[in-house]
């Protein structure tokens, strides 16, 4: 039977979108039937950095700070759920994380939302919110000494910022290049991609498709290359002041190697990006760790479903899922089980858990402050202005940080 008052640790590593919202769902059981459930959140940062938003970020300097949240205030402070700040250096077994620096933490659930990363300032390398408003700051800098701007990369986020660029600075010549025949998701409508072009030839950007810029590999995210040529697949040669490359996905996935070595297997998919292989239940792909899970970025999902709105969802069904085997006393049974035998966890019956289930194909992109394309489900909007107001009432204004800043409402703990 199960003891609602035993003890119970949770742990998320990462505390973007889909470890920001298991938090607050699992913090939330605290106040319910489980007194005794401890949640720790781990990030290597102090502060939750909208990633979403950075297009807007990158040419408005007041905007870019609010997009910064700390990580403390997730929490009320008279509870005894805990915030990290570390970063994961490995999982050691089925019940202990260690943080770089040393200290190991024991779990009860593991929720691996560590994301994925690509070099500052998209996603900040600083581990603080100044040093990272000043990457951006330094990049903003850069681009406002420039003539000519490269944006490469056609997804969502270079349309976004090619936009943001073209219509905060009507001076300076924007470029956007991208590898394939149209711009953005393959999987949405062309008249998406066909407005897309569109609007951004409105702004002055020179669009550029089927054409792949050669960049050194140790290339950083957003290099200032005056005078230097850069040259495209096809022979042509670009001139740029400033590249900016919206392209790219990393995962950190290393801190795996211990349950790899434990479990005789690998846990990571083979290819350049070693995404962590999950069940349909978001589960670690492993009998061994049936208490471990992945959501969001970091996990083998399709690359469809690699969307901010998309991992806060992997987040929820994540949280749901600890929280029906924390009812279900899972993990009493689990510690029972590996206390004799660490294999003796495969033995262990899992209680009925939720799949993840990719429902919503949606995509909203601005293009500058007052234009913009959308697609939910099947229905679409390119070049009309229907999609210009849809957009602008929807994402345009904040990108939907607005939806964000209630899960850190404790702001008062530290900012």
């Amino acid at each position: 039977m199960s003891n609602n008052n035993r003890a119970i640790s949770v742990v998320i590593v990462g505390g973007s979108y889909a470890g920001a919202t298991a938090t607050k769902q699992l913090a939330g059981l605290a106040k319910g039937n489980y007194p005794n459930l401890k949640v720790t959140l781990i990030d290597k940062s102090t502060h939750y950095f909208h990633v979403v938003g950075f297009p807007k970020a990158l040419v408005d300097e007041d905007y870019a700070s609010e997009c910064f949240l700390p990580f403390s205030s997730l929490f009320d402070p008279k509870s005894n759920h805990e915030f990290v700040h570390g970063k994961l250096s490995a999982i050691k077994d089925a019940h202990h994380v260690q943080v770089e620096g040393g200290r190991e933490i024991y779990f009860d659930y593991l929720i691996l939302a560590t994301g994925s990363q690509s070099p500052g300032p998209i996603n900040p390398v600083a581990t603080n919110k100044a040093d990272a408003l000043e990457e951006i700051a330094r990049l903003r800098d850069g681009i406002l000494e420039s003539n000519t701007v490269m944006v490469v990369g056609g997804g969502a986020v270079g349309v976004e910022i090619a936009g943001f660029l073209a219509e905060a600075y009507l001076a300076k010549k924007v470029t956007l290049v991208h590898s394939g025949s149209r711009l953005l998701p393959m999987n949405f409508r062309e008249s998406i991609s066909t407005g897309a072009v569109t609007k951004l030839k409105q702004l002055g950007v020179a669009v550029i498709l089927n054409e792949r810029i050669e960049i050194p590999e140790d290339s950083e995210y957003a290099a200032q290359v005056k005078g230097q040529v850069l040259r495209g697949s096809s022979g042509t040669e670009y001139r740029a002041d400033v590249l900016i490359k919206a392209i790219g996905l990393r995962i950190d996935s290393d801190f795996l190697a211990p349950l790899e070595l434990a479990a005789g297997t690998k846990l990571r998919a083979d290819g350049p990006v070693p995404f962590i292989r999950v069940l349909p239940t978001l589960q670690l792909a492993e009998p061994l760790f049936p208490n471990v899970f992945v959501a969001g970025d970091a996990n083998d999902l399709p690359m469809s479903a690699k969307y901010a709105f998309k991992a806060e969802m992997q987040g929820g069904t994540a949280a749901g899922n600890v929280k029906r085997m924390v009812e279900a006393g899972f993990d009493q049974e689990l510690a029972h089980a590996t206390a004799v035998n660490a294999k003796a966890a495969a033995d262990v019956i899992v209680p009925p858990l939720s799949k993840w289930s990719d429902m919503v194909d949606a995509i909203i992109v601005p293009i500058g402050s007052q234009m913009g394309v959308i697609q939910v489900t099947k229905i679409a909007f390119g070049c009309s202005g229907i999609a210009n107001f849809i957009v602008r009432q929807l994402k345009s204004k904040d990108f939907m940080l607005w939806m964000r800043k209630p899960l850190f409402k404790y702001r008062a703990a530290q900012d």
